[in-house]
């Protein structure tokens, strides 16, 4: 096909409007590709599609105990998710990327909002699971969980996202319950000259990002980037509002003092528009409700600095502060807060086979509620204080094929009195091929502000509203978990990772009748959870590799006084099949396949997904790709909102395009 043809094909989807977005972004990639025949063939590029099966198991992680170790001796259901993961996905989101984690439920919401959880129901706030950014905790008190619409950066600067199934990340801090997620960027070194991307489709119109990275003599490098997008509305019969943009921007900077001596400071703010149909109650017949359009208003400003110390290879000191400024504002609810962290952490040898790792502490958060149509806070202004200490022992036997860490964290919260969360684990590696591990934990959710101190208007009336009030009683959640998992080289072509668990959960948020038009909030909910993952990687040929996963997942309530009965708020098994094939040494073809099952309790029939990436990097410098999404359906329902309700939509197929330039 010539320049010409494409042409011509360009000035006849003028003819037919639906198809000119994803036509022409299809003929922009097809026209780089007539005419840059000769580029490819001259700069074949290093192949920097994978690590080895042994490379993959050598991965190190931080996250399970708070220290650089192999993936192999880390005693916890841990998933990496590399920048080549990340890359090769055709993701566009940090959401969409963990779609990649066994065991991880990723439900989609809407355009701008996601329901993500572990090993437990599901719903928007992932209130038991802990998401951290470079160190910095993203978790709301407000609502007891995550805001993801809010959570992003620029995907090639990260490094790995670390995700932790389960209670294994009970070190990282409070409301690390049922699982923990890491995400950590690459540091200024790693980024140093110019980067550009650029892109637009069906769904995801248009986004750009720009970073660049410099260097000061040999031990001052730093990095300053810029990024902005829109996505499109998802679909629902009767309109949506849920478009998305959003803005941002930072830098960070890392200064080898000594060589001993590291010092990080890092900044960023963002600000944007999440789109959204609000429902509200009124006291007006006959539905007592109002569905008002909405752009929710989103802004931050974050500041972090960072120092570490190595002592010796064994023993190595960090000191981390940052503050943290966000504002929200919606129909529902404004929520402005500041916050101020500060963490310590020491490692050090006591014996040659024993090492210790010790930390402290504090942070101070501060919120103003504004009351609006559906929430309140009484007091509306409110500071509140967590104070931690950490301790763990950790033993090695046997020419260290054999680890044992007891450790806990002890906290208070201005909620909640002392809390403390015992960890033991438990690593054996018989040889270099083969890993099993098991490990006992408990772990505490805090309560949140509309939890303990909140008001809610639920449904109106003739006789007025219906309220769920907050419980000044409302205790931490409590959960044990017990787990096991076995990691090996089965060939040097194929590697496994399989988990199980079981968990047992007091004290979850219930709501109990007061009165005719008043509920409480309470904690008479019994769970437990219990289930499996498995993931296998298998390089069925140099050029072709296979990454399937299973997982498994029942949960079940026990109420005191009620029938015991199985939870269906969550799919029950979930399947992944990804195929990474390097077709020439400049183009690469990457699929995604995903069954989730039914979530009855919400009416979602389960569904298949299929996703496929196109790229071509003919040098370089150079990238450009072809991403479909959701191809295998027009559009499906993912998920509900739950607390605050907005209008779910339909995740629909779309296409985009992206190039990429380094220089």
């Amino acid at each position: 096909m010539t320049p010409r043809h494409i042409i011509w094909i360009w000035h006849r989807t003028n003819r037919k409007r639906h198809l000119v977005a994803p036509v022409r972004v299809a003929l922009v990639l097809l026209f780089s590709a007539c005419a840059l025949p000769v580029i490819a063939a001259t700069h074949p590029q290093e192949d920097l599609t994978e690590l080895s099966i042994e490379e993959l198991l050598q991965v190190k992680v931080t996250s399970v105990a708070l220290k650089s170790q192999p993936i192999t001796q880390a005693p916890a259901a841990i998933f990496v998710l590399t920048q080549e993961d990340i890359r090769r996905s055709g993701a566009n989101s940090i959401p969409e990327a963990l779609r990649l984690v066994p065991g991880l439920i990723v439900a989609r919401i809407d355009s701008n909002k996601w329901a993500i959880s572990s090993r437990s129901e599901t719903e928007r706030f992932s209130d038991d699971l802990l998401v951290m950014i470079d160190g910095k905790t993203m978790w709301s008190p407000f609502v007891a969980g995550t805001f993801w619409e809010t959570i992003d950066t620029v995907l090639e600067d990260i490094d790995r996202i670390e995700v932790i199934r389960g209670p294994g990340g009970t070190l990282l801090g409070a409301n690390a319950v049922n699982g923990a997620i890491n995400i950590i960027t690459k540091k200024a070194k790693d980024t140093q000259g110019a980067l550009v991307t650029v892109g637009g489709g069906t769904e995801e119109r248009a986004f750009t990002s720009v970073r660049y990275g410099g260097h000061l003599g040999q031990d001052f490098h730093f990095r300053v980037f810029g990024k902005a997008f829109e996505r499109d509305r998802n679909f629902h019969e009767a309109g949506s509002h849920d478009d998305w943009r959003m803005g941002r921007g930072g830098f960070r900077a890392d200064w080898d003092i000594t060589p001993d001596n590291v010092l990080t400071l890092q900044g960023g703010t963002y600000t944007g528009r999440a789109g959204q149909q609000s429902t509200i109650p009124t006291l007006v017949a006959p539905d007592f409700t109002r569905t008002q359009a909405e752009d929710v208003r989103l802004q931050g400003q974050d500041l972090l600095l960072r120092w570490g110390h190595t002592f010796s290879q064994q023993s190595d000191l960090t000191v981390q502060l940052y503050y943290d400024r966000t504002q929200r504002e919606e129909i529902s609810f404004t929520e402005r807060r500041q916050t101020y962290d500060l963490d310590l952490r020491h490692r050090f040898p006591l014996f040659s086979n024993q090492e210790i790792l010790w930390g402290f502490g504090f942070r101070s958060t501060t919120d103003d509620i504004t009351p609006d149509r559906t929430f309140s806070a009484d007091p509306a202004h409110r500071s509140l204080r967590t104070i931690k200490g950490l301790i763990q022992d950790e033993f090695r036997f046997f020419n260290d094929r054999l680890r044992i860490a007891v450790g806990a964290q002890f906290l208070t919260h201005s909620y909640t009195g002392l809390l403390i969360q015992p960890t033991t684990r438990i690593s054996w590696t018989p040889n270099d091929h083969h890993a099993l591990w098991a490990a006992v934990n408990r772990s505490n959710r805090v309560p949140s502000r509309l939890e303990r101190e909140g008001l809610q208007r639920e449904d109106g009336s003739g006789a007025g509203f219906s309220r769920l009030l907050g419980n000044p009683n409302q205790r931490a959640e409590d959960l044990w978990g017990f787990e096991a998992g076995y990691r090996a080289t089965l060939h040097p072509t194929l590697s496994l990772d399989f988990s199980v668990f079981y968990t047992t959960e007091r004290f979850s948020p219930t709501e109990t009748e007061v009165s005719p038009d008043i509920e409480q909030y309470g904690n008479h909910e019994h769970l437990q959870s219990y289930g499996g993952e498995a993931a296998l990687n298998w390089q069925v040929f140099p050029w072709w590799r296979l990454r399937p996963t299973f997982s498994a997942l029942r949960v079940i309530n026990d109420v005191p006084g009620d029938q015991i009965q199985e939870r269906s708020g969550q799919p029950a098994q979930q399947v992944t099949l990804r195929s990474l094939i390097n077709l020439t040494e400049t183009i690469e073809l990457d699929t995604i396949y995903r069954f989730v099952d039914r979530i009855s309790a919400f009416g979602i029939p389960s569904y298949h997904n299929l996703d496929m990436r196109l790229g071509w990097r003919p040098t370089k410098a150079w990238e450009l790709s072809l991403v479909g999404h959701n191809l295998l359906e027009s559009r499906h329902q993912e998920f509900l909102p739950g607390l605050i309700q907005t209008q779910p939509t339909e995740v629909q197929r779309g296409v985009y395009g992206k190039v990429t330039w380094r220089f």
